[in-house]
């Protein structure tokens, strides 16, 4: 079983130090002790946006003994390798005394932590999460190959997806709620920026929010946590009861359409392109939705992140997109409504009151039909 691999979406300082064999006794000093050791070369590299910069170097003497004395300016996100297929993830902070124990060649299912109560808390997230993914994919699995083993015709088939799909749903649930639970148990540990990656920011916002609460109070000037707290004072502005930031673009005529003018009805602010393939594949189902709720008060706010005019107007008049509030700047990714609702990926979504308060976000297909007739009774 793997450990899952952590990627981060947050700035870090970057620094590269030898060791230093005449480091003060109160510098950060990592020991271990690992088994099955034949002079393996350990790497200890810092985890960052920009990759992973290798910060010291020990070779396991006989006895599968290290010590590193890197220099550690603040508390970082940090892992201990043999390779890029082995290795172990830990949080460290300066003047800390750690010592790992450890099978060599399997580090990161073999480890063990002391001297990091944060390593540690990283451990307990990253086993919890690996066993609730095996146990997805083992239902998966069991899925695909009763689809495989027997020929079964496609109400059979969805027959079986359903019922599989409720203790698949079940799990996804009771981890999620395992992290919730944990982060606001740990809501000024440098390990909950692990679990909450894990969480969708549009259902699980004020956990965000407790998280950013704690971290920024404990460590103002840390770099990963302005980070962190910077995406998060920007999801605040957008979230579920504040007021959506105005648009105002100019339609298929050249002519401005602000976002205000549709206030009094119900609106899907919708940013899409004629180069996205899901967003063309969602469209329909925003086709639909306006079919079903337009004389119910329900508009569409077509945002596109098309940088020809030409192609913009095609795939409207091609994907049937009749409703008249359609805006674009042609300025691709680069245009200022991608900072201002904080999004990079579409197709995108906001749904918005009369009042333009937001009601919801990415709702597709079902779930925003849904969601209008509970809103447009």
């Amino acid at each position: 079983m793997k450990l899952i691999t952590f990627y981060f979406s947050i700035f870090v300082l970057l620094f590269s130090a030898c060791s230093d064999s005449n480091s003060s006794s109160d510098a950060f000093e990592l020991k271990g002790k690992l088994g099955n050791a034949h002079g393996d070369t350990l790497f200890l590299e810092q985890m960052g946006t920009d990759g992973l910069i290798q910060v010291d170097t020990a070779i396991l003497d006989e006895n599968g003994e290290f010590t590193m004395n890197p220099v550690i300016t603040e508390i970082g996100f940090y892992r201990l390798k043999t390779s890029d297929r082995n290795f172990a993830t830990f949080i460290f902070d300066n003047n800390q005394k750690v010592s790992i124990t450890g099978d060599v060649a399997d580090l990161g299912n073999t480890y063990n932590v002391e001297g990091s109560e944060d390593s540690k808390l990283f451990w307990e997230i990253n086993m919890t999460s690996a066993e609730s993914y095996r146990k997805r994919d083992s239902l998966q699995k069991i899925f695909q190959a009763f689809v495989n083993m027997t020929q079964m015709d496609s109400l059979r088939i969805d027959s079986m997806s359903n019922e599989l799909e409720k203790p698949y749903t079940k799990l996804v649930n009771e981890h999620n709620e395992y992290l919730k639970n944990f982060i606001e148990k740990h809501t000024s540990s440098f390990a909950s920026l692990a679990a909450i990656q894990q969480l969708q920011p549009d259902e699980y916002m004020d956990t965000y929010f407790k998280l950013d609460d704690g971290l920024f109070a404990k460590y103002p000037n840390s770099k990963y946590i302005k980070a962190f707290h910077e995406g998060v004072s920007s999801s605040r502005k957008l979230a579920v009861g504040t007021l959506a930031p105005e648009i105002l673009m100019n339609t298929p005529d050249d002519k401005p359409l602000a976002l205000s003018s549709l206030k009094g009805k119900v609106v899907l602010i919708d940013f899409w392109a004629s180069w996205c393939g899901p967003c063309r594949a969602e469209n329909p189902n925003v086709v639909k939705a306006y079919n079903k709720y337009k004389s119910k008060g329900f508009d569409i706010y077509s945002v596109s992140l098309d940088k020809d005019m030409e192609k913009w107007k095609l795939a409207i008049k091609t994907d049937g997109l009749i409703w008249k509030n359609h805006v674009c700047d042609f300025k691709f990714w680069q245009s200022p409504v991608v900072a201002l609702y904080n999004f990079n990926a579409i197709p995108t979504s906001v749904l918005i009151d009369g009042e333009g308060k937001i009601l919801a976000k990415n709702l597709r297909g079902e779930a925003l039909e849904a969601k209008l007739a509970e809103v447009l009774k």
